[in-house]
């Protein structure tokens, strides 16, 4: 253990006003030791790791995930790999290579999981870990016993969870039944509310069809990273939770999500990543849209903290000359460089084939980006020196001056999806 659980449940006042309810709380998961409510299902998984007597454990998918299981692995003395899919929140991944662990980088979650499963078998005292695993989904489950002990042995009317694997809510549902059946709430009336990306919302859109099955989504585009899961393996499960407790999903705009992060900071001081503030924009939509009543007793379950993907900030402080100029100078203390949109343009190209000063220059243009050659090449040995980019191979064409071919490091690949998302 490193201390999971025991989250607070924080009655909001300023932002019940605002929305003009009367019981409004939040389940702030992000006082865990991670940062996330992930760390219920490591520890759980883990104990029972390291009781059957495993070496190792691999995982592939999501970034808070890989951060806890990196932890988690260290307190028990573990072997650790972790395949990350390369649209991973920057924090998330600053704060799993920060174990040293072994790290590599996939082109999605689909793919991180498949190349981590391959890891896995190719130790036998190895252990692959997913968030449909068993042990892990109960550890999972003490999200809803302390809800439900601390509201005094009852429940509210709605808790609102956002939904990337399905699993939490699944088994937040399963918790309350099993209190229920044990006698320790008298009844079990409440309904279960998910939330998704409208850039990734493969539940919502199965429950809009009345449909059990999941059909994956092909394209992902959403600020809210860690809760795009394109084939979720428990939704089935969050589908099953979400109709026997009469409850309800919704898909939610990036807009909407990002002034949810506002909200839940300015008025509750409460600072969460972007997937765990759908949950406040949810409540929001549910509000406006008349579904909820003003004397309804509502859970908010707040899953990770804001610090997990500071660049949310940007877009929080849009408008303020003030605060967008300091952001600026620290940013370009901390890349080396200001990131500004020459060089985000230089990183995309790159990014999809290895490419040259000229060969730059004249796709800058095409791109509506009019800049000088002397100005591309400094672009370049800015990016080179922040290491963004580096030289992949130099060669010499007739009797012209040599060609450096450039590629992006591991680093830039995750600065540029970061950048990239938040342009969106």
């Amino acid at each position: 253990t490193l201390g999971e659980g025991g989250t607070f449940l924080h009655r909001c006042e300023r932002l019940a006003q605002k929305f003009g309810l009367r019981d409004l709380y939040i389940k702030d998961e992000t006082s865990n030791p991670t940062g996330s409510f992930i760390d219920r299902g490591t520890t759980v998984e883990i104990s029972k790791i390291r009781e059957q007597g495993r070496k190792s454990v691999c995982c592939g998918l999501t970034g808070n995930l890989a951060a806890s299981l990196v932890a988690y692995a260290a307190r028990a003395g573990l072997g650790c790999k972790v395949v990350l899919p390369q649209r991973v929140d920057i924090g998330k991944f600053y704060q799993t290579i920060a174990y040293e662990t072994d790290i590599e980088i996939a082109k999605d979650s689909k793919d991180a999981c498949w190349k981590a499963y391959r890891l896995s078998t190719q130790d036998y005292m190895g252990h692959f870990v997913m968030p449909y695993n068993l042990y892990f989904l109960e550890g999972e489950k003490t999200t809803a016993y302390e809800i439900c002990e601390q509201l005094g042995w009852s429940l509210p009317d709605k808790i609102i969870v956002p939904m990337g694997s399905g699993g939490h809510l699944s088994m937040i549902w399963k918790g309350i039944k099993e209190f229920y059946e044990m006698g320790f709430l008298k009844q079990k009336t409440v309904e279960m509310v998910g939330t998704q990306s409208k850039g990734c919302p493969p539940i919502v859109e199965a429950l809009q069809r009345g449909d059990d099955k999941i059909i994956p989504v092909n394209k992902i585009s959403t600020i809210a990273i860690d809760i795009c899961v394109e084939d979720p393996p428990c939704g089935s499960m969050a589908i099953q939770a979400i109709r026997e407790s009469k409850g309800t999903a919704m898909p939610l705009l990036d807009r909407e999500i990002i002034h949810a992060v506002s909200l839940l900071a300015k008025l509750e001081g409460i600072f969460a990543e972007p997937a765990a503030a759908t949950t406040i924009a949810g409540l929001k939509r549910l509000v406006d849209e008349g579904r909820i009543d003003h004397s309804e007793k509502v859970v908010c379950v707040v899953t990770g903290m804001g610090l997990k993907y500071p660049e949310v900030t940007k877009n929080l402080i849009k408008g303020s000359k003030k605060l967008e100029k300091l952001l600026r100078l620290v940013e370009k203390r901390k890349y080396g460089i200001a990131l500004g949109e020459t060089k985000l343009r230089v990183l995309q190209i790159i990014s999809r084939k290895e490419s040259y000063g000229y060969e730059i220059w004249r796709a800058l243009e095409d791109l509506g980006v009019k800049v000088k050659i002397p100005s591309v090449y400094q672009h370049l040995t800015e990016l080179e020196d922040a290491d963004l980019i580096i030289r992949s191979k130099s060669e010499q064409v007739l009797k012209k001056p040599e060609r450096h071919y450039y590629k992006l490091t591991e680093r830039g690949r995750v600065v540029l999806s970061r950048s990239e998302a938040l342009e969106e």
